[in-house]
């Protein structure tokens, strides 16, 4: 039960991870804001800056389990087997993306049967494909692998942390709406808001990274101070700044709690790889 609940986890992880940089990676390139609006995209998807961009964290860590539970039925013939990284993408690109039952973008049926512009499709297709096979990379190596991984390895504390960051600042501002009685979609129109989500990630990616490769109590401290700084204070100046609806100090306090869960999650893990 132990190792099946692992096995969920780190698929769970991995897809939160993987989705959330091609995400941004492909929504900058090819400009989804636009995209959405395309046709008759405007009436099939939501806005690219609007609540599902904010909760889209959030649900995925749901669908990541879900991938995780169903894959465990089916790992041992995937994992440590040759070329096992592109059979599973081979499955999850054809039911998943291009052959689905019914007619989804970027699928075959979606082109025939939909009246979404051929473009809408095939510039959606990149992120999903580029996902999907980082996913089925990362989810099929075994354990061997990952203890000669230099990636695997040394930054495996550090995703961590930058997919509780991300998660953070999105629980954060639905908690910091709520509690302010905003319209959460109110500073959807703000698209710098995300890039500054997007550089708290980085930067507690960097930060973490240098404190396990550096530790000792007085980094300790320093660790927290960078990730509160990025959680709580980075967004409260920028809220002030740009004289957001979600300005409000009440962001210092918020964000006192996704900064003790990556100091949790970073402590206890390293404490179990030095053990």
């Amino acid at each position: 039960m132990k190792q099946n609940l692992k096995f969920i986890g780190k698929v769970t992880a991995i897809h939160v991870i993987t989705y959330i940089l091609c995400g941004m990676f492909f929504s900058t390139i090819f400009n989804y804001e636009g995209l959405f609006e395309l046709g008759n995209a405007k009436y099939f998807m939501r806005p690219a800056y609007g609540i599902g961009a904010v909760i889209g964290p959030l649900v995925q860590i749901v669908r990541g389990a879900l991938f995780g539970c169903v894959l465990l039925l089916v790992k041992d013939s995937f994992i440590g087997k040759k070329y096992g990284a592109l059979k599973l993408w081979a499955v999850l690109a054809i039911v998943g993306i291009i052959n689905t039952p019914g007619p989804a973008p970027c699928s075959i049926e979606g082109i025939i049967y939909t009246q979404l512009p051929l473009e809408f499709h095939l510039k959606g297709a990149p992120e999903i494909l580029i996902q999907t096979l980082l996913f089925s990379y990362f989810v099929t190596r075994t354990q061997k692998a990952t203890k000669k991984s230099f990636v695997s390895d040394k930054y495996k504390t550090a995703c961590l942390a930058m997919m509780i960051t991300g998660i953070g600042f999105s629980l954060s501002g639905i908690v910091l709406a709520l509690i302010l009685k905003v319209d959460i979609m109110a500073g959807m129109e703000d698209k710098m808001a995300f890039g500054v989500m997007g550089i708290a990630m980085i930067i507690a990616f960097v930060a973490t990274q240098w404190y396990v490769q550096n530790q000792n109590t007085f980094n300790k401290v320093i660790h927290l101070i960078i990730c509160y700084s990025v959680l709580a204070i980075l967004p409260t100046v920028y809220n002030y700044i740009v004289d957001s609806p979600f300005k409000s100090s009440l962001a210092l306090v918020i964000g006192v709690i996704p900064t003790m869960i990556i100091g949790i999650v970073v402590y206890k893990r390293n404490k179990e790889v030095i053990s």
